[in-house]
């Protein structure tokens, strides 16, 4: 009997355990996303001219922001639309935060 509830309460250790990691890893990530600058795509915008644009904002190569956009925002570059927002890796400054 005293084997069965060491294992019990080594199985709850454990799923404890995963529940608060995955609590961190999606708070962490919610809370980067709303750390980076939103945009709204214009007509002829491209994720190559945005990393120009924003190219003393941030620290990527032009290739390396387009993978992040990319991934981060599930679009292809190819395929952005006018009216489309996405986020870009460029941190907000204090006074976008506030005004939020």
């Amino acid at each position: 009997m005293k084997r069965q509830n060491g294992w019990s309460f080594v199985i709850v250790l454990i799923v404890i355990v995963s529940i608060m990691g995955s609590y961190s890893l999606v708070k962490a990530n919610s809370e980067a996303e709303a750390e980076y600058v939103k945009i709204k795509i214009e007509q002829g915008d491209t994720l190559w001219g945005l990393s120009s644009k924003y190219k003393k904002d941030h620290t990527f190569t032009a290739e390396a922001f387009v993978n992040w956009v990319e991934k981060n925002n599930g679009v292809q570059a190819e395929s952005l639309q006018p009216g489309q927002t996405v986020t870009i890796p460029v941190k907000l400054d204090m006074n976008q935060i506030a005004s939020k």
